[in-house]
């Protein structure tokens, strides 16, 4: 097969030879045109345009310069964006030097495929989804040759571009996103890439975007490193420096734009409506805590507007692993919607009890400590009823014979304890004997303190209104701090 390949290229070659001997090279000291001069240096007896120019020992030198007309919609979806350039390489080709036999001459200039006629260096973006040449039958190319043998080609182009986008901070986020040139086919050593000299990379001053602003734009070089193992190497053999990223080092030219993300419609359309709901769930704190059908329906519908605006925001993002700023907002400002109904859950229950508090002081601690557990007081006082029902199981004296009489009469170990006794229905039962604590003369003035002092009585109504009064102002300041945390975040 090697064989053949080289057998057919020396036929080729002679095929040439013999159309050059038999056919004489156009000269072009005897043109006058401008599309003699060109096809007369181009003549494939003289020009071969697979080879570069200049000398073999030493890489050419292309200069790359673009203008970017317009910056399409940038899709955080899937992650790409659209861009109009004008991408302009220039490098010097001696062979294509005509200052010497048509001085008058200014430029060459010649349209579509300059392939097809001259050596041109093959670049591509890096970074691409997808590119076309634009105009009439794509065929915005244009090439000039200067008497010196410089050329320069333009070409007008539409490519859609990948960026890898960081939404962490979404909808306050700026992106990065580059253009990339590489050389295809020739590596650091046959070629180099290098940014014009003064303003490389020009922007449109009437660009104007849809949902970004473009910031700055940056350009540099760098080498890429693509090296291949020896055995994919050994391979490819010889021909291995024409597969592209196969090679070893390639010079990359990175174009970098700084897009800030406009921020005034999710203001105006997500943030400001959320905040007011947010705010409306907070009027149930001033309703009367028995009203149950107006403080629910303001809870539930201030929770389920606010859950479709959010849906509504972040439908046009990416899923991706880590949260977003938005993420955050919801999540604390659903807590703060759902705070007001569980506020509202707990101060009707209160409501609803019949008991009075007795409180050591009217604060938080004490009032929350009284309505979440119950007092000492009322323990005692369960038990104390319990007993009584174990008493009352058995069959009382009064039921069984109305002529037994009950006798009074004061106990003889203390003077001060009265003792009731039924005197047959009950005399051998556990609870048949009562007694009640008499106290002696003076004492009740004396001995018995006060167990109220400095003790407040608080009814369930009076509860639930001082936590409603309270979530009135705690409610409001937790969301004053969050706000004043969550927008530094963001803007720093």
């Amino acid at each position: 097969m090697y064989k053949l390949t080289h057998l057919a290229k020396f036929i080729s070659d002679v095929y040439v030879e013999l159309i050059c001997v038999d056919r004489e090279c156009p000269d072009p000291m005897t043109s006058n045109g401008e599309t003699e001069i060109l096809s007369a240096i181009t003549a494939p007896c003289r020009y071969d345009r697979w080879a570069r120019p200049g000398n073999k020992s030493q890489p050419v030198n292309v200069t790359v310069r673009i203008h970017v007309y317009f910056l399409g919609a940038i899709e955080a979806q899937s992650l790409q964006f659209t861009a109009h350039v004008l991408l302009r390489l220039r490098w010097r080709d001696p062979r294509l030097e005509y200052k010497k036999f048509a001085p008058s001459v200014p430029v060459l200039v010649r349209e579509g495929a300059p392939r097809e006629k001259l050596w041109t260096p093959h670049i591509y973006l890096v970074n691409e989804r997808e590119s076309v040449v634009m105009g009439a039958d794509k065929k915005d190319l244009l090439l000039t040759v200067e008497p010196d043998g410089t050329v320069v080609s333009s070409t007008r182009m539409k490519a859609t571009l990948y960026c890898l986008m960081n939404l962490q901070k979404f909808p306050f986020d700026q992106q990065q996103c580059p253009l990339v040139l590489e050389s295809w086919t020739y590596n650091t050593s046959d070629m180099m890439l290098a940014w014009e000299g003064d303003s490389p990379v020009t922007v449109n001053k009437d660009l104007h975007l849809t949902e970004y602003k473009l910031v700055n734009t940056w350009s540099n070089f760098s080498v890429a490193n693509y090296s291949l193992t020896e055995e994919i190497s050994s391979n490819f053999g010889f021909h291995s420096r024409y597969y592209g990223k196969f090679d070893d080092l390639l010079l990359a030219l990175t174009v970098r734009f700084d897009l800030a993300r406009e921020v005034g419609h999710y203001i105006m359309d997500y943030f400001v409506p959320s905040i007011l709901l947010v705010v409306v769930s907070w009027v149930s704190f001033w309703l009367d805590p028995n009203a149950v059908p107006g403080r629910t329906t303001l809870g539930t519908s201030t929770m389920l507007t606010f859950i479709t605006l959010t849906r509504n925001t972040g439908s046009s993002l990416p899923k991706v692993s880590y949260i977003k700023a938005t993420e955050i907002w919801f999540i604390v400002c659903t807590a703060f919607i759902f705070g007001s109904l569980v506020e509202f859950a707990f101060v009707n229950t209160i409501w609803r009890r019949k008991k009075n508090v007795e409180l050591k002081k009217v604060n938080s601690k004490y009032i929350l400590k009284s309505t979440l557990t119950p007092t000492m007081s009322r323990k005692q006082m369960n038990s104390s009823s319990t007993s009584i029902d174990r008493c009352q199981s058995w069959p009382s004296a009064l039921e069984t014979d109305s002529t037994n009489d009950l006798k009074f009469y004061l106990g003889s170990n203390d003077s001060n304890t009265l003792t009731v006794n039924s005197v047959d229905s009950v005399r051998n039962e556990p609870c048949a004997d009562v007694v009640i604590p008499v106290p002696t003369l003076g004492s009740h003035s004396n001995n018995t303190p006060n167990t109220n002092t400095g003790f407040t009585t608080m009814t369930p109504q009076q509860i639930a209104q001082w936590i409603d009064r309270r979530s009135r102002v705690f409610f409001p300041a937790s969301f004053i701090l969050f706000n004043i945390l969550y927008w530094g975040f963001v803007w720093i």
